[in-house]
């Protein structure tokens, strides 16, 4: 949206956004806490507010938008294939922004052994759950990483009944902000437990435990859980220019999260504007 909105204020005449998701606003559509918006809009908002303010923004450009259209072609040429309602559609374009965000990094990435039972989720899945749909991923929760996510999902499960065991780091000092472990974890009495690794996940149908190693004593034990919730950090998602060969640059251009992660989403507003008025010059 903000490659979008600083296009069209600087004279870009046709633009197209398509969107996979039923409603445009990306992963702030599930983020219901406050943080964002400081920089930008001088005021302290939910990401489902940022969310709302900027598509009205976007809403009075000339741009065109089309949701539930799922991209998986794009060439170097510029030609991007979709799907959508009314079948495939092929557009071609001067200029090709990839805007599509990051994915996290899951339980495989990280080869962590053991079953593969029910109650392993991304702490971003788990807040697609609640937040969108209303489900509790579960009631006994260990949570491994200490991202930004998973320490805010670390509270946003206590607040739904849920009891979260602890928080395992494996490195020596958090990965999230000092802001989110003070808020989620501190407030709430969460053990963050650094230099703990997680090393087999127990259960055969359900979760039943997470196995763990104190990397400083050696020591080894198991944290009883029904759900484990990994924050293991986040990689840009730039899969549909890997799968077709093609290099941004030129007609390509990746933008906010799909270029590196950032950490506000104000920082990705404010690169996508810059980068939507180069295109129009």
């Amino acid at each position: 949206m903000a490659a979008g909105v600083g296009g069209h204020a600087a004279g870009l005449e046709r633009i197209l956004l398509l969107e996979r998701k039923p409603a445009l606003g990306g992963i702030l559509n599930q983020c219901i806490h406050m943080g964002f918006g400081l920089t930008y809009f001088k005021e302290e908002l939910t990401g489902t507010e940022y969310a709302l303010r900027y598509r009205r923004l976007f809403e009075k450009t000339n741009a065109e938008a089309r949701t539930s259209a799922f991209v998986h072609r794009i060439t170097p040429e510029g030609e991007v294939t979709y799907l959508c309602s009314d079948g495939e559609r092929t557009v071609s374009a001067e200029h090709v922004v990839v805007a599509t965000g990051c994915r996290e990094r899951t339980r495989e990435m990280l080869t962590i052994p053991g079953t593969r039972p029910a109650g392993i989720f991304t702490a971003g899945l788990a807040q697609e759950m609640v937040n969108i749909h209303g489900l509790l991923p579960g009631k006994e929760v260990v949570i491994v990483g200490s991202g930004d996510i998973g320490l805010i999902m670390a509270r946003r499960m206590t607040l739904e009944g849920a009891r979260v065991r602890a928080v395992l780091e494996i490195m020596d000092h958090l990965s999230g902000l000092r802001r989110n472990k003070v808020q989620c974890l501190d407030d709430f009495r969460i053990p963050l437990l650094l230099e703990h690794e997680a090393v087999k996940i127990i259960g055969k149908d359900r979760v039943e435990a997470v196995h763990y190693r104190d990397n400083r004593s050696g020591k080894e034990g198991e944290i009883p859980c029904d759900t484990a919730l990994f924050s293991v950090g986040l990689i840009p998602e730039q899969d549909l220019l890997v799968d077709a060969g093609v290099q941004p640059g030129g007609r390509i251009k990746l933008s906010g999260n799909a270029d590196y992660v950032h950490d506000l989403v104000d920082n990705v507003t404010k690169e996508a504007e810059a980068l939507g008025r180069s295109l129009a010059q």
